[in-house]
This record gives structure tokens, sequence and C-alpha cells, in this order.
């Protein structure tokens, strides 16, 4: 499924994988969320809700450029470095946007995805 980011009016298009917790994600968008700065690796923003972890090993191995969820603490997270391999984490997709401009996005900015119609 094709998604875009949309944030401080900049548009970056992604995709989500194809597997069961990426389709559960899904039937959540749109969404708009506030991210924050995590461990210099990553921005992150709660979910409302927890997704069912079916279909997708126990642990993974995000790489820069990548959507993922983080089960513990039922958290979204756009990676622009890899956090190494860790129990919980699923990637759920991948986004076109430029990695070093993602970093430098201050905490609190708001963060939309949605649906793409192309």
């Amino acid at each position: 499924m094709r998604i875009i980011l949309t944030a401080n009016g900049d548009r970056f298009d992604g995709e989500l994988y194809d597997h069961p917790v990426a389709e559960e994600f899904s039937q959540l968008l749109p969404l708009e969320l506030p991210f924050e700065d995590f461990n210099a690796v990553e921005k992150v923003a709660a979910l409302e809700r927890e997704l069912t972890l079916r279909g997708v090993p126990s642990a993974d191995e995000p790489v820069a450029g990548e959507l993922g969820y983080y089960a513990p603490g039922s958290t979204l997270v756009l990676y622009y470095e890899s956090p190494g391999r860790w129990p919980g984490l699923v990637r759920l997709g991948r986004f076109d946007w430029d990695t070093a401009a993602l970093r430098g996005i201050s905490d609190g900015t708001r963060v939309r995805i949605e649906r793409s119609e192309v």
C-alpha cells in the first residue's frame, strides 16, 4: 500500500510492507501524530492503541528510511539511523524522506500519514 507522510508542509512518499501488522496499522490511517527524537536514531510517536503482533518475527533490525512499530511502547517509529536488532520491533514500511532532514525536525512536529490514491 502506498502512503504519504506530510510534515511542515512537505510531502514524502512511502509504502507499507505486506504483512498482518502493517495491514492492521493501515486501518488507523489517516492519522496525525507529534513526533519526538529518541536516542539520536529515530523519531517516535505514541499510537492510541496496541497493534497485534502476528505473522512477523519477534525481533527485527530496521534501517534508515523505514517506518516501524515498537510493541512494548505501542510506538510508531521513523528511523533515520538503524537502531540495531531489538525484540518487539516490527518494520511496517519505508519512506522517501531524506534521513538528514528527518533528523533535523523539531520535537513536537506533527506528521500526517495517510493512504495515497496513486
